[in-house]
């Protein structure tokens, strides 16, 4: 997963407090989704991350926290959930298939940013997941 500062952290919190998710189990943050509604698509909700603790890998908890964010008031219009994962991320891909299968939904999935968009160190291409009709 990338790693970014608190600062973005803290905006995406700020900004987007309706779309953002945290997971709490004993007073320490286990899970968090960071999630946004384009303004050009306002039928779309794009997951820009789920973090899940080590702790809590393998329990379902970014799934919940997907459901979590899908349930919520701000989503009320989305019929589209959208992300980008690298090919070789293997656990994102399987968590956001799995949500499209639980949802009994499609997802397509197609070449969003090639690798050559990405400047300095080698970045893979990232994939554009879409989950939907809701």
């Amino acid at each position: 997963m990338d790693l970014n500062s608190a600062y973005s952290y803290l905006m995406l919190c700020k900004y987007f407090p309706d779309t953002c998710v945290v997971a709490e189990t004993e007073g320490k943050i286990v899970g968090f989704v960071s999630a946004f509604c384009p303004p050009d698509k306002p039928d779309v909700i794009f997951v820009w991350q789920v973090a899940v603790d080590e702790s809590q890998r393998g329990k379902g908890l970014g799934t919940a926290l997907l459901k979590e964010l899908l349930r919520r008031t701000a989503c009320a219009k989305v019929h589209y959930l959208e992300t980008t994962i690298t090919p070789s991320n293997i656990p994102s891909r399987s968590l956001f298939t799995g949500l499209a299968r639980d949802l009994d939904v499609n997802c397509d999935v197609s070449e969003c940013f090639s690798e050559d968009l990405f400047p300095g160190e080698k970045h893979e291409a990232e994939l554009m997941y879409r989950i939907g009709p809701f």
